[in-house]
């Protein structure tokens, strides 16, 4: 079947992606789990502990022990939430926003130097497969759970 040897190829991706983003992540003192809470935070603005675990897929627990790795390291900060009063916000410190802002330039370098031989519409057309699955999956996986 096409869609599980998609799904194998793209299980290798993230554990390839993974150790690559530690190696080139080595000089920031910082594992992906943990950069990953700060990009989460760039791209989608201040969020509380239980919203970046739902987004990213993985507990509550594992998402505070990150921020509080990151708090301590003055990268976030805790602001007021208005919508609930013990949730609160988790945001960048200006400090924050530099590291993962220089974190994914260096991405941006070590992508640029990688010849793939993948033409930019193929990308492209990857790129919209891996979305469309990533939909479907996300769908299902809140269907199953309300189900519980």
């Amino acid at each position: 079947m096409k869609t599980l040897d998609l799904f194998s190829e793209a299980q290798m991706l993230c554990q390839v992606l993974r150790r690559w983003g530690d190696v080139v992540h080595e000089g920031f003192g910082l594992t992906a789990s943990a950069r990953g809470v700060l990009e989460a935070l760039l791209l989608g603005g201040p969020a509380t502990v239980p919203r970046i675990a739902r987004e990213r897929g993985t507990s509550r627990q594992h998402v505070q022990q990150l921020v509080d790795l990151l708090l301590e390291r003055d990268l976030v900060e805790r602001r007021g939430n208005p919508h609930h009063k013990r949730s609160s916000l988790i945001a960048l410190t200006d400090k924050g926003r530099a590291r993962v802002e220089n974190m994914r330039a260096a991405e941006r370098n070590a992508i640029g130097g990688i010849q793939a031989g993948v033409s930019d519409r193929a990308t492209e057309e990857a790129r919209l497969v891996v979305a469309a699955w990533r939909t479907a999956l996300q769908r299902d996986t809140e269907q199953r759970t309300a189900r519980l």
